[in-house]
């Protein structure tokens, strides 16, 4: 039984069923953890911390009033009325009882590591990450967040509930803005060589039995952003053979910069720009945990992940929308 408010709680503590505390992200990555899937840990910041902040500062009425003005095919006047929104959620005083909450949580994530240690901080709204509607893409996502920087990143993901396209699509899908909230996951940062996607099933063909996998260089912000062209894969899933291997010319890559920690686009080395990323090996890894994650979901999953000296993890799996029935 939880206790009435619930500000912070790690992945192992939840389940697919936890979307209105820890949000699609969040209770995917709960549900992955209880699986015993390979995730990097850490844990979610929950919906009843943003509804808190928003009590304690009394901010809801002039969410609501903005809110209530704003007419979505103006693109103008959507992004004016977005930037006011996250303006007063930015301005929002962090209550002390949150605040803590975070660091201390962080501090346990960290005893384990060599400080300084780096985390994702990604947003994950109550109603995203469902089967009948995809809501990708449309908050923010900060990567190689050290301490200083952690609460001010996780109060720019609760304002990002409010980006321009985040509010138009709720509106065209007929979601209720004031019923729809946000969690933060805080979770170990991978310092990926490489990394990309993963879709259990042909999005494009909606072939079942194939898995497509792209890959880049580093962080995988290049292939989840469209930025880098990926090495594409298309893959057999019963018998793991590769059916097509498209290796890309990759001139740039994401990684972190071992001076500021921060988060920087390079140029790839020479002798990697047209050299395959993933080996075979790699790929029949990537294969068995997307078969492992389909099973366990039941359905066609779109996954993130990233590989780390000879470790694969896994960053989250959401189901794949938009596939034509046949």
């Amino acid at each position: 039984m939880r206790a009435s408010l619930v500000y912070v709680t790690w992945f192992e503590e939840l389940t697919k069923r936890d979307i209105a505390l820890a949000g699609g992200k969040g209770a995917n990555l709960g549900e992955m953890a209880c699986a015993g899937l390979p995730i990097p840990p850490g844990f979610v910041v929950t919906s009843q911390a943003y509804q808190h902040l928003l009590k304690e500062n009394r901010t809801r009425r002039d969410l609501a009033r903005l809110l209530g003005k704003i007419e979505v095919d103006d693109q103008e006047q959507l992004k004016l009325q977005s930037n006011r929104i996250r303006d007063i959620i930015m301005k929002c005083r962090v209550p002390v009882s949150i605040n803590d909450a975070i660091l201390g949580n962080y501090k346990k994530l960290s005893e384990h590591a060599t400080p300084p240690v780096f985390v994702a901080v990604r947003s994950s709204a109550t109603a995203e990450d469902l089967s009948g509607a995809s809501f990708a893409g449309q908050q923010d996502t900060y990567l190689n967040v050290c301490a200083e920087d952690l609460i001010s990143s996780v109060q720019r993901c609760w304002s990002s509930l409010f980006t321009p396209r985040a509010i138009f699509y709720r509106e065209k899908r007929g979601f209720d803005h004031n019923r729809v909230s946000m969690a933060v996951i805080v979770q170990k940062m991978i310092n990926a060589d490489k990394a990309g996607v993963m879709f259990t099933v042909n999005p494009v063909t909606c072939e079942e039995n194939q898995i497509i996998i792209e890959a880049v260089w580093g962080l995988g912000e290049g292939v989840v952003s469209g930025t880098i062209t990926p090495d594409h894969y298309v893959i057999d899933k019963n018998a793991g053979k590769i059916v097509t291997a498209v290796v890309a010319s990759k001139r740039i890559m994401f990684v972190r910069d071992e001076t500021t920690g921060k988060t920087i686009e390079t140029k790839v080395p020479q002798e990697k720009v047209d050299a395959q990323i993933l080996t075979e090996q790699e790929l029949r890894m990537l294969v068995e945990l997307g078969n492992q994650v389909e099973r366990h979901y039941g359905q066609p999953q779109d996954v993130e992940w990233a590989i780390e000296r000879e470790n694969v993890y896994l960053l989250q799996s959401r189901p794949v929308t938009g596939l034509k029935k046949t």
